[in-house]
Parts: structure tokens; C-alpha cells; sequence
């Protein structure tokens, strides 16, 4: 779950719920919302990059970071979104898992998976 994934981060770095938020410019209270998992996170890029940022995530790191916070809000990711191959299979994709709910775990590995696909086939 996102959420846990970022207060597990934000121990990792040493900060606080108040510090994380003074040094990201973020408000504590959606942020305890976020991560209990009672608000989804925000999906701006330019927002999730400059947290990532403040958890001290690796620039590898940090487009899983959001596509973890975008796939939390209930979007599909902006990579799969802007890629024609990926998105002219979605539907076939999302017909076939249509009776079965996977997990975050289970779309993050997909993504994973969709990812490597992607460079293969680009170079």
C-alpha cells in the first residue's frame, strides 16, 4: 500500500510527519490521511518528484515512487497512458483481469514487467 511504503521511507530518512511536511511544503494532516490510507495521494509529477526528493529516493527510484502514488489515486500511470503500444492493449488487458481484482503488488510487478518490455523493444 502506498502509504505504508511512504511512512516506511520517511522512517528510513529519519523524518517526522511534521518534518517530512516542513521540508516538502506539505500539510501534516493530509499527509497522516495519505498514509493511513484514508486519502489517495496527489498524482502531480513535479509535487511527487520534489517528496521523493525530501525521502532522499534515487532518480531510478522515483518514477516508481509515482507510479505507485498514481496507481494509489486509482490512475493508471502517465508512461502508460502516453505510450501507444501499452495503450492500445489495456483493454484487452483490463477485459481479461475483469473477474479478478489484482493487487497493488500485482500491478506494480506488471508495471515492472510492462517497463522492461518497453525498453527491450525500444533499444
Amino acid at each position: 500500500m502506498f502509504g505504508d511504503d511512504l511512512k516506511s521511507l520517511r522512517f528510513s530518512v529519519g523524518l517526522t510527519l511534521r518534518d517530512f511536511c516542513r521540508q516538502s511544503g506539505e500539510d501534516p494532516s493530509n499527509w497522516s490521511k495519505i498514509e493511513r490510507g484514508l486519502l489517495p495521494p496527489p498524482t502531480d509529477h513535479e509535487r511527487l518528484t520534489k517528496i521523493a526528493k525530501c525521502l532522499k529516493l534515487s532518480e531510478d527510484r522515483i518514477e516508481d515512487f509515482i507510479a505507485k502514488a498514481e496507481i494509489a489515486a486509482g490512475n493508471i500511470p502517465k508512461f502508460v497512458m502516453t505510450n501507444e503500444i501499452l495503450l492500445d492493449q489495456l483493454p484487452a488487458f483490463l477485459r481479461t483481469i475483469d473477474n479478478v481484482m489484482p493487487s497493488e503488488d500485482d500491478f506494480i510487478r506488471l508495471i515492472k514487467l510492462l517497463q522492461a518490455s518497453e525498453d527491450v523493444a525500444n533499444g
